[in-house]
C-alpha cells in the first residue's frame, strides 16, 4: 500500500441480498473481508457481518449459508450454550444461563469463503451480565469448537 492509498476511498458496493457493504483489502491472501449491516430474523435486530470475499462480493454459497445459521439458530444456540457457561464460570462459579434470548444479544457474525475447508466462522453477543465484554463463539464447519471473551 502506497502513501497515497489512505486517501482512496474504500469500495463500497449494493449486493442484492446483504445490501450495502464496505470493501476491506487485506494484505494477506484470502483474508479480504466485506462488512455491512442487517436484519437477522431469528432476533429481530440489526447486526453486523464480516464476509471473506475478494472484490467480486460474496457469492451464493455465502448467501445460503447466512440463510442457513438463521434457519438452524436455535439449535446452534443450545449447542454452544454449555460452552458460554463453562467460560462464565471461570468468573462466576455458579453461573447459568436462565433466558439465552434475553441475556445475550448477538451483535455480529462473520462468514467464511466456503470453499475453504475446514471453514471457520463465529458468532458475537453482547450480555446482561457484563458490559464491559463481548463473548464470541468459535465454529470449525457446523460445530462450536470454543468461546473467548473479549474486552
Amino acid at each position: 500500500m502506497g502513501i497515497f492509498d489512505i486517501f482512496k476511498k474504500p469500495l463500497t458496493i449494493q449486493d442484492d441480498f446483504f445490501g450495502n457493504l464496505r470493501f476491506r483489502k487485506m494484505n494477506a491472501e484470502g483474508k479480504s473481508y466485506f462488512e455491512g449491516k442487517g436484519l437477522f430474523k431469528p432476533t429481530g435486530k440489526e447486526i453486523e457481518f464480516f464476509i471473506t470475499a475478494n472484490e467480486d462480493g460474496p457469492d451464493q454459497k455465502q448467501k445460503e449459508f447466512y440463510n442457513w445459521i438463521q434457519e438452524n439458530y436455535s439449535d446452534l444456540v443450545i449447542k454452544f450454550k454449555p460452552l458460554i457457561e463453562d467460560e462464565f464460570r471461570n468468573w462466576k462459579e455458579d453461573f447459568t444461563i436462565k433466558n439465552f434470548d434475553s441475556e445475550f444479544h448477538l451483535v455480529a457474525l462473520t462468514i467464511p469463503n466456503q470453499e475453504r475447508k475446514p471453514f471457520n466462522w463465529d458468532l458475537s453477543f453482547d450480555t446482561e451480565h457484563d458490559e464491559n465484554h463481548q463473548f464470541t463463539v468459535e465454529f470449525s464447519e457446523f460445530e462450536p469448537q470454543a468461546v473467548s471473551i473479549n474486552g
